[in-house]
């Protein structure tokens, strides 16, 4: 099985290259607001809209005319996925299945003051390549690139884009998953809070190193000298930037805090559970913690982590309640924020309440992958008159024709 996965690397392009990438960016932008009004027209004319086909047919046409030789200078294939990302959108606005919000108008840099469009471009005929330290981009050429990892496989697209101070690409790759493991050696359920970031069924815990919170007294003084500036001034924009370039500093960190501890817990444990956490609804609580806390991020990681090892990733559902339950013997306790540890009022037995909370999602994850079918427990033969006994599943779902091998 091969799975699609993006991998990011820093740009160091000449002040000629990167000309070309700002103007490049801008008519991504362009084509995407030219497009959409041309959609939301035939809408108001005959309750249509215009689909990827005749977006393309629509480009073809334009290109002939004079005042449309911007979108002729700019790479063909890459505006071809311009007017697919708008397509996915309008079906995303109407589909029941997503909560998006129709597609607006991208605001120019007049207005945003920031060179932030990106532009996919597409590798057909290997027009893409990296070759002697550098990156070759279709009408661009080879831009410089900090290759800190060798690639996977070939290039399938490549989106150009610049955050934070910083010209990145992203290049998607296809990636060949490792066979599913016919025999799970361990389970483990983590529990996600604001405390500590992980804490997992066997002990392991992840405390939450706050990166927003340590750089607070410095971006707070950015914003106070950003208020004291006159609005479009100069030292108001480089004022901005360093603003920016902190917020990019800090986005940084936690998506590296984030893939170690996802690794981590990955390479440990055969079955991961995790809870399914309504992400959306904790932000409006307290946005901030819940960014500084990576706490979707994780998950994320951690799934597709687990699926290129071959291991098996679980979410129980949403409402299914962990926080309070005794690990012991089951007693449910309804439990304050403040209350970090509680004393089980059946069986008297003082415990973390994260713990007892993991342990809690890692049995409701093996009843539900049991009585789905998904895995089976066994008893190995080098377990059988041994006085401690490891939980060891065997995989259930099988491709037609195997046959089921005994645990060793």
């Amino acid at each position: 099985m091969k799975k699609t996965l993006r991998y990011n690397y820093r740009l160091n392009p000449t002040p000629e290259q990167e000309a070309k990438l700002i103007e490049f960016g801008a008519t991504a932008r362009g084509i995407w607001n030219l497009l959409l009004s041309e959609t939301m027209r035939r809408y108001e004319f005959d309750t249509t809209f215009l689909f990827y086909k005749d977006m393309a047919s629509l480009l073809k046409e334009l290109k002939a005319f004079e005042e449309f030789a911007w979108i002729k200078a700019f790479d063909s294939a890459a505006a071809q996925q311009v007017a697919r990302d708008l397509e996915t959108a309008l079906k995303n606005a109407f589909s029941k299945g997503r909560l998006q919000h129709f597609p607006k108008h991208k605001v120019s840099y007049k207005q945003k003051k920031l060179h932030n469009d990106s532009f996919r471009a597409v590798n057909n005929s290997n027009c893409i390549r990296i070759e002697n330290g550098a990156i070759s981009i279709p009408k661009v050429g080879k831009v410089p690139i900090i290759l800190h990892r060798d690639l996977m496989s070939q290039i399938k697209t490549v989106t150009i884009q610049y955050r934070h101070g910083k010209w990145e690409c992203s290049i998607t790759q296809e990636v060949e998953c490792k066979t599913a493991l016919r025999v799970l050696n361990s389970i483990t359920g983590f529990d996600i809070n604001s405390k500590q970031t992980v804490v997992g069924s066997n002990g392991f815990t992840a405390d939450n190193p706050k990166f927003l919170k340590r750089s607070k007294e410095k971006l707070t003084h950015l914003q106070r000298q950003l208020a004291r500036r006159n609005k479009g001034s100069n030292r108001w924009q480089k004022t901005k930037q360093r603003i920016n370039k902190l917020h990019g500093k800090i986005s940084r960190q936690r998506l590296d805090f984030a893939h170690q501890i996802s690794r981590q817990i990955t390479n440990e444990t055969d079955i991961l559970v995790f809870e399914d956490l309504n992400i959306k609804a904790m932000q409006q609580f307290n946005g901030s913690m819940v960014a500084d806390n990576v706490m979707g991020l994780i998950t994320q990681l951690s799934k597709y982590k687990a699926e290129l090892k071959g291991k098996l990733y679980h979410e129980i559902g949403r409402f299914e309640k962990s926080t309070g339950i005794c690990s012991e013997c089951d007693q449910q306790h309804a439990l304050s924020l403040n209350e970090r540890y509680f004393t089980c009022t059946a069986c008297n037995t003082y415990q973390s309440r994260d713990l007892s909370a993991a342990k809690s999602i890692a049995k409701t994850g093996e009843l539900d992958l049991v009585a789905t079918g998904i895995v089976a427990r066994v008893m190995p033969t080098s377990q059988q008159k041994s006085i401690i006994k490891m939980k060891v599943f065997e995989l259930s779902k099988l491709v037609e024709g195997s046959e089921k091998k005994e645990a060793a």
